[in-house]
């Protein structure tokens, strides 16, 4: 029986294992496991690809345009000649610059203080409070209009910087953007694709339609300069889409671009469904690249609460 491909999704690969599930050590065992099951394709092949329930078609992506996908996952992928597409964020390629879910992440790892101040209002998250505190938080800088730049400025002038309480190795491993240097090599690498993410990783859907219009536009022509070619492919960050914004990237003359498990919008050319990998046990993997065409997402989720209500959950992740 022949089947269509499947696209999977990775975020960040750091070396060691910090504030993620997944590190270079798990990532190469999910490698080397599906380069022995699955055929890899390319985007370009996905539209007419296909590939057997015993043999799946791969189309393999990676989303934020973290640095260690270019110091870390690049250097393996290409020793084991697996293609990919990277998804880039062009804010944090600038030195300095950190995207809003990876300050939020590093404040409920790392800050050591009982809480922050944002607007006058005080938040805790001191000891049980701080995983409510994080979420009140994330809540009340997603309200701040005009989204996304309302929320970074309140991050820049009201909020501790990373650099005062997360240490430089683990900024380098798991914060960092990827350089201009890094877009550019992989964006000239034939084993690779390069394609946009917005400049900012918004919900889109918060955003007025200038404000998309912009963080379409700008994140694609930075990528066409940076790489020298013209940038045919986009990931919705978060897969954060309505139709009006599909629209968009359609008026933007992407090929193709590709969302996650999550949402209603569907479209075989500008909503591509993506599973996603965000654990490292080898049986989840094993699940979602067997049965990510027809197993609907919320069972996945159902049997990961079932296990942890069972204290397996450490089996599943």
């Amino acid at each position: 029986m022949l089947v269509r491909p499947l696209v999977i999704l990775y975020h960040g690969v750091p070396r060691r294992l910090c504030a993620g599930p997944l590190n270079a050590m798990s990532f190469e065992k999910h490698m080397v496991f599906l380069k022995r099951y699955c055929v890899f394709i390319r985007p370009e092949e996905y539209a007419t690809a296909r590939g057997s329930l015993r043999h799946p078609a791969l189309l393999l992506t990676f989303d934020d345009g973290l640095r260690n996908n270019a110091e870390v996952v690049a250097p393996m992928l290409r020793r084991l000649q697996i293609p990919a597409v990277f998804f880039i964020s062009s804010r944090h390629c600038e030195p300095g610059q950190y995207l809003w879910f990876t300050y939020l992440r590093m404040l409920r790892l790392y800050f050591p203080g009982d809480g922050v101040t944002l607007n006058g209002t005080f938040i805790s998250l001191h000891g049980t409070q701080r995983e409510k505190g994080i979420q009140r938080l994330t809540k009340f800088l997603l309200e701040l209009k005009p989204h996304p730049d309302a929320m970074y400025d309140a991050i820049a002038s009201q909020l501790p910087a990373l650099e005062e309480f997360v240490a430089t190795n683990v900024l380098a491993d798991e914060c960092y953007g990827m350089t201009a240097e890094q877009v550019h090599e992989l964006g000239n690498d034939p084993l690779f694709s390069v394609g946009g993410h917005t400049v900012d990783h918004p919900y889109l859907t918060r955003c007025t339609p200038r404000e998309v219009r912009q963080q379409l536009w700008e994140n694609k022509t930075w990528l066409e300069h940076i790489t020298g070619s013209r940038c045919d492919l986009f990931a919705y960050p978060l897969g954060d889409l309505d139709r009006n914004i599909l629209e968009q990237c359609a008026r933007f003359r992407f090929q193709q671009a590709f969302a996650t498990e999550w949402g209603r919008v569907r479209h075989n050319q500008f909503a591509i469904r993506r599973v996603g990998i965000y654990r490292d046990a080898m049986q989840l993997l094993r699940i979602k690249i067997g049965y990510g065409h027809w197993l609907p997402i919320r069972l996945f989720h159902s049997a990961r609460a079932f296990a942890r209500a069972l204290g397996t959950v450490s089996s599943m992740q």
